[in-house]
């Protein structure tokens, strides 16, 4: 048998050394796979598990919304018309004291203080700020939070109980309206919706 050379000893040597590396680095390359399948099996239960929820959720919000009192489907509509015609109320106040005559007594006349361009705008204000609120009730109650029935019963019985006291039939008729849309947040199914 030939002598082992030295050179023999480095190549088998380096043989030994490459086996290993390449076995090592198989393994390297099937614990990675194998960690990449499980981080994306992970990855898969966790999306189902999200689109679960997502569904659940449209469900309940789905039964919620069926199990809605007529009642209430009735009240949002009125505050969000309610709503309309103060803003309303307000534009048309703006308007009729931008287009005031030049001639027009600057000031608050103590007769009829609304027929100055300064009583226009203060009243404008004071529908502004009354829209606001409605608005604000409005959204709340869309939301079904018991915080909307107190403040649009504010609202209404704040404007609600002047407007009666002044005697025109057209406030008065504003009044009821009010009233009545008040009166709507308070019947029991609509209680118990509210959260």
């Amino acid at each position: 048998m030939p002598e082992d050379q030295p050179h023999h000893r480095f190549a088998r040597a380096a043989g030994k050394a490459t086996r290993s590396f390449l076995d090592t680095s198989r393994e390297d390359a099937d614990r990675v796979r194998a960690e990449r399948g499980r981080m994306a099996d992970q990855r898969a239960e966790r999306q189902a598990a999200e689109e679960a929820e997502a569904a659940a959720a449209r469900r309940a919000a789905a039964e919620r919304l069926a199990a809605t009192p007529a009642t209430l489907k009735v009240a949002r509509w009125w505050w969000a018309v309610a709503t309309a015609v103060f803003a309303l109320i307000a534009v048309a106040f703006l308007l009729a004291g931008l287009n005031a005559p030049a001639g027009a007594a600057a000031g608050l006349d103590a007769a009829a203080p609304e027929s100055t361009p300064t009583g226009q705008f203060v009243l404008a204000g004071l529908a502004g700020v009354l829209a606001l609120a409605s608005a604000i009730g409005t959204v709340q109650l869309v939301r079904s939070r018991r915080s909307a029935a107190s403040l649009l019963t504010g609202v209404a019985v704040i404007v609600g109980i002047p407007l009666i006291v002044r005697g025109h039939p057209a406030l008065i008729a504003l009044a009821a309206v009010l009233l009545a849309g008040a009166a709507l947040l308070w019947w029991p199914a609509v209680r118990r919706f509210l959260r």
